[in-house]
This record gives C-alpha cells, structure tokens and sequence, in this order.
C-alpha cells in the first residue's frame, strides 16, 4: 500500500527519482529529480496522517535541536526526541531548536522499537 502523504523537501544534491533515501531517521521515495535546490518532492514511506504537534527540543540526555526526518517521541506529556523514556509515534516534518517548544507537522508512522 502505497502512503498518500507528498510533499517537497530538501533531500540534497544529485538525488535520482524512484530511490529511497533517509531523510535523518525517515525514509522517503524520491518521486523526481533533486532540483538545483536540492529539493525534491516526496512520498512519506508508512504514514497515513500529518498532525500539527508541539514538540519539545530535548532528549532522554539534555535539550538536543529536532530537524526534519528525526524520529519524535510521545515522552509522558510531551513530544520530543527521548527514544529512551518514550514511545516513538512519528516523524518530524519541520524543525525545532535545541530546549524550546515549536509547534510542527509530525507525520505519524508505525515504527519498530
């Protein structure tokens, strides 16, 4: 089953449509050439829903940024990159800097522990 999750994305220089590549911890399908932005557009590999969350900067060590493709976590309360204490739910689709709290798209994916 195909993801009907699209969208552009920075992926970097010399990318080839119909590859797979890792996006930090995410897997994408380049669906065209990288262009001379290096951007791309791409489909979301497993995920069927986008959401807007307020992700936390930090993980289970100290606070740590959160860029595009990171793997984010339900910790307790909050969202973040604490793979330790908490249970990942998803993908950052935005970024977040290290210790604050932003409010981001997070594409939500079954993961493996």
């Amino acid at each position: 089953k195909r993801s009907n999750v699209r969208l552009e994305l920075a992926v970097g220089a010399s990318q080839i449509s119909g590859n797979v590549i890792l996006l930090n911890d995410m897997p994408v399908l380049l669906l065209e050439n990288s262009d001379a932005n290096n951007n791309a557009t791409v489909e979301l590999i497993g995920v069927g829903t986008v959401v807007e969350l307020p992700v936390k900067g930090a993980d289970g060590v100290g606070n740590v940024a959160v860029a595009v493709g990171h793997a984010i976590c339900k910790d307790g309360a909050e969202y973040n990159r604490d793979i330790t204490n908490g249970k990942r739910i998803g993908f950052a689709l935005g970024a977040v800097a290290s210790g604050a709290t932003t409010t981001i798209m997070v594409a939500l994916a079954p993961l493996n522990p």
